[in-house]
């Protein structure tokens, strides 16, 4: 009977460290749908992230298109500086500055 003692803290022992199993296990299932669901988050920011490097690709040619244009544009305009005002192209004087009022509510 003197082992009866020792046997019953033995049982209650390994309960515990059973108990702490079942519990880590449950964790670590957790953690494992946690680690896939981050890891799907990632592909698809990384999907994003690819895209948007493209549309900036995209958009960046076509500002330098445009830009490239506009300098082609220059380099071909034959006009003095003065003369891009619009009263200097018919052939009038400047007007008088229009004054008006703003009706708000």
């Amino acid at each position: 009977m003197e082992y009866e003692e020792d046997l019953k803290k033995l049982e209650s022992n390994v309960e515990k460290m059973l108990s702490s199993l079942d519990s880590a296990q449950g964790d670590k299932v957790k953690l494992q749908a946690d680690i896939a669901r981050l890891e799907l988050d990632k592909k698809e920011l990384e999907e994003q992230i690819k895209r948007l490097k493209e549309e900036k690709k995209s958009i960046h040619q076509r500002v330098s298109g445009l830009l490239g244009s506009i300098e082609k544009w220059e380099k071909s305009a034959t006009l003095e500086p003065g003369s891009l005002s619009s009263a200097n192209v018919i052939g009038k004087e400047p007007a008088e500055p229009v004054q008006g009022v703003l009706i708000g509510n």
